[in-house]
């Protein structure tokens, strides 16, 4: 009997031998990644701005136009639109939004208006915010602006129609500690 189980024992310990080192590196590298903290969210904004102060009284007779794309994917989480207008005397000069004006539409990658503005009148900052429902259409979107409107400052009174439209769009990704990329 102790020759069977001084058989047996060599057997063990040349399967423990031969395969600790396997066995080794998985217990090794679950023992480091408890050590490692957890994967999270990480959110990036890209920031498409477009903006335009009139300076001449000239240019009320060419349309500023204005044509920016950007990429919405399934990383997109929230796409928003901020606009501010500001025509001189706008409350004291009627308008008949053909003068001066601006005009704003986005359009997602399927051909649909996502949000859109037409002003002829100060327009006071206005956020707006689009959530996808259940999924933003993913491709290229774009931003059309048209405007019109008076600028000058010659005779020491500055009139300059001016707006800004700036579109955040929020993609989110998972984040691993000590790897630099998003997955």
């Amino acid at each position: 009997m102790r020759r069977s189980s001084r058989g047996a024992v060599l057997v063990l310990m040349v399967l423990l031998c031969s395969t600790s080192g396997c066995m080794g590196l998985i217990a090794a590298r679950e023992g480091v990644e408890s050590l490692r903290e957890p994967a999270y969210e990480s959110l990036t904004n890209e920031k498409i701005e477009v903006s335009h102060e009139f300076i001449s009284p000239l240019e009320l007779l060419n349309e500023y136009t204005n044509r920016s794309t950007f990429i919405v994917d399934d990383q997109t989480k929230e796409v928003r639109v901020y606009f501010r207008v500001s025509f001189a005397f706008s409350d004291l000069l009627p308008s008949d939004n053909t003068t001066r004006y601006v005009r704003a539409t986005l359009t997602d990658a399927e051909g649909r208006i996502q949000w859109q503005q037409d002003v002829s009148e100060d327009a006071q900052p206005l956020e707006e915010r689009l959530q996808p429902n259940p999924d933003f259409a993913q491709g290229e979107w774009v931003l059309e602006v048209s405007a019109r409107g008076l600028g000058e400052d010659t005779f020491g009174t500055p009139i300059k129609d001016n707006f800004d439209i700036i579109v955040t769009v929020t993609h989110g990704c998972m984040q691993f500690p000590l790897v630099d990329e998003c997955s």
